[in-house]
């Protein structure tokens, strides 16, 4: 790496286009520095160099964080070697704290300052990482509260609001008169999925507007297809996410739980969350009593504090179960209006959007630029 550079570390899709929207950002307003990057496809086509693809990093659960762990060990050494013969000017860490918490503590070490944006845990209400004002010279964050609790345990924390509003409010708002379908952005994801989804859609046939189904950056098409095909997936336009634009254009959404649910909320698309299990998951999640400890795990529900939007988890996920709280979302109904109502009280719990831009501002003042 260079001097003056910056590298840009992320570990999931939802990351990587983050981090290329806030490189352009930063480009457009000055910054002349090389950029690297731990990330994928979107990073690299904002100009970043990529020292490691993260594309196959992201895990959930112990048996798929088992399965990544040591390419993510084996690319975490070779990043910390870079750092430590070429030190860039600003790290700048997005979420993905399994990774990215030890990198800005080596950084640091090494004369590197270091900017969080989106740290782990911060859309909890009573804690956040008890070492992030060890680690990061300054932290943005989406949530007021995170701020308010980092600032209390003498961190330099701002709160910037959510970067999904504004990459939101960058897509056009058009007629809508899709259906959108989110299957995930990871493999396991992916085929468990579409097993309840596509089954769903053919028992609600002609009712179903026409469909999109967002394709991940760090999805396969070719397989996503075969496996929709397989399925007896009806006709349907695949698109390259991220998926602003297909959910500003879709009546409704059948999403996969995670970061895509968020995007859904703030595209005011109503929505099913649907996350089915593989078996070995399942075993891991009775084994350890989830059932049992997690009631929602929708970000939007997480935030509102409530179950605002049906979650339909693995074997809850029937197709004849997703068909029945889908059907009454095409159409102007009080389950409808709900989930309508739910989106404005979360827009204000996401406060700024225009995330992005004032995090844009704290990097480009950290580089002494602008």
């Amino acid at each position: 790496m260079t001097p003056g550079s910056i590298l840009i570390s992320t570990g999931e899709a939802s990351g990587d286009t983050v981090g290329a929207e806030l490189l352009l950002e930063m480009r457009s307003r000055g910054f002349r520095g090389d950029a690297y990057a731990i990330g994928g496809r979107r990073l690299s086509e904002a100009g970043a160099t990529i020292l490691e693809d993260s594309r196959r990093w992201a895990a959930m659960g112990i048996v798929q964080s088992l399965r990544v762990y040591p390419r993510v060990l084996a690319g975490f050494k070779r990043v910390k070697r870079k750092v430590r013969e070429a030190p860039p000017r600003l790290v700048i860490a997005i979420d993905f704290g399994a990774f990215n918490v030890p990198l800005c503590r080596f950084a640091k070490r090494h004369g590197c300052s270091t900017l969080y944006f989106m740290p782990p845990g911060s859309w909890r209400r009573d804690t956040q990482g008890a070492d992030l004002s060890e680690i990061a010279d300054r932290i943005a964050t989406p949530f007021e509260w995170s701020a308010e609790l980092l600032r209390k345990s003498g961190a330099q924390a701002e709160w910037v609001g959510h970067p999904s509003a504004q990459l939101a409010d960058r897509a056009p708002y058009t007629e809508r008169d899709r259906l959108a379908v989110l299957p995930g952005s990871r493999s396991h994801e992916i085929h468990e999925n579409l097993a309840g989804i596509v089954p769903a859609l053919r028992i609600l046939g002609d009712a179903v507007p026409p469909v999109a189904v967002v394709v991940a950056p760090t999805a396969d098409e070719t397989s996503l297809r075969e496996i929709w095909r397989r399925h007896g997936g009806p006709e349907a336009e695949f698109v390259p996410g991220p998926s602003y634009e297909t959910l500003k254009r879709s009546v409704a959404a059948v999403v996969c739980s995670g970061t895509a649910t968020l995007d859904a909320a703030v595209c005011h698309t109503p929505m099913v969350v649907v996350y089915r299990l593989t078996p070995l998951m399942a075993l891991e999640g009775r084994l350890l009593g989830l059932h049992k400890k997690v009631k929602m795990i929708a970000m939007p529900s997480i935030l509102l504090g409530r179950l605002a939007f049906p979650e339909l988890i693995h074997k809850q996920a029937s197709p004849v179960a997703i068909s029945e709280r889908l059907l009454p979302l095409l159409t102007n109904t009080p389950e409808r209006r709900t989930q309508l109502g739910a989106f404005e009280e979360l827009s204000r719990l996401l406060g700024p959007r225009d995330a992005i831009s004032r995090t844009a501002t704290l990097a480009l003042e950290t580089l002494g630029v602008g």
